[in-house]
């Protein structure tokens, strides 16, 4: 496997009124030693961090904890119906609705930010059979869900859970992918063919990944 790096994204405003900190944060993981994990709640960091790791000729695997796939089923009855995983936390659910479309304003900023940082030196890519990558340089969108049991106590903690979830499970992804959909429309798709990272529309079809974790998993995480 070539060098790789592990994000997990918290979607959430990067607003910050007063003293209360911005609802969105990440966290930075190498699945060879998650010890070393860095996060924070600015979305400028983030891209400075990722821009430097592809820079530096590192595959990265970002996630977002939003929906980045929704069905469009074939009859009107299906329609507003939770995704196959989903549960009682359906993308069409007021929440889920509104993460998602923030999700897509948020991840086509980030991609953009990146592609103008490092001039797009890798491929992107959303089919979970192209991580861990082997030997070229790649840049994997994935879906995190934390919910439930797994949700924590701050949007650190969920994007930490996100992140050491995907990492104990980066050599069997289709295993546990948690989320499917018939006939997706990928809004990451929209936001990377907006952003210039790629220009085959076929991106629109694909679903990502869908990492759910079960529980939370903590991580220390240092300033970033």
């Amino acid at each position: 496997m070539t060098n790789r790096i592990v994000y997990a994204c918290d979607i959430g405003s990067t607003r910050h009124p007063k003293a209360t900190p911005p609802k969105f944060a990440w966290v930075r993981v190498d699945p060879e030693d998650t010890s070393n994990a860095v996060g924070s709640h600015s979305i400028d960091a983030l891209v400075r961090h990722a821009a430097r790791d592809l820079s530096a000729g590192f595959s990265v695997a970002i996630g977002f904890e939003a929906p980045l796939f929704i069905p469009v089923p074939l009859q009107s009855d299906q329609l507003s119906r939770a995704r196959q995983g989903e549960g009682n936390r359906s993308f069409a659910a007021p929440a889920g609705s509104s993460v998602a479309l923030l999700a897509l304003h948020q991840c086509a900023w980030i991609l953009a930010e990146l592609g103008e940082a490092t001039q797009r030196p890798c491929s992107l890519s959303l089919h979970l059979g192209d991580w861990p990558p082997s030997r070229d340089q790649l840049l994997l969108c994935w879906e995190a869900f934390v919910s439930g049991p797994a949700h924590g106590d701050t949007d650190m903690a969920d994007a930490s859970t996100a992140a050491v979830e995907f990492c104990a499970n980066e050599k069997s992804l289709a295993q546990a992918n948690a989320v499917v959909a018939d006939r997706p429309i990928s809004l990451i798709g929209a936001a990377a063919l907006w952003s210039g990272w790629v220009s085959d529309t076929a991106i629109l079809h694909q679903p990502t990944l869908v990492i759910k974790p079960a529980s939370p998993r903590h991580l220390r995480i240092g300033d970033a």
